[in-house]
């Protein structure tokens, strides 16, 4: 994915930009491991309830 996004925008502008990229990626992996709407997840992380894809 990242290689992916480098080459669709050229770079990232920072490296802040570039890891917080890779956090929201890993989350949204992860929950789709777990079998969760990727897109559910981050609504309940933004809602103060990340656990939810470790239950």
């Amino acid at each position: 994915m990242v290689k992916v996004k480098t080459k669709v925008s050229g770079c990232f502008r920072s490296f802040d930009g570039a890891k917080a990229y890779l956090k929201i990626m890993s989350y949204v992996g992860t929950a789709k491991k777990h079998g969760i709407n990727a897109y559910k997840a981050i609504v309940n992380a933004m809602s103060g309830n990340s656990d939810v894809i470790f239950e």
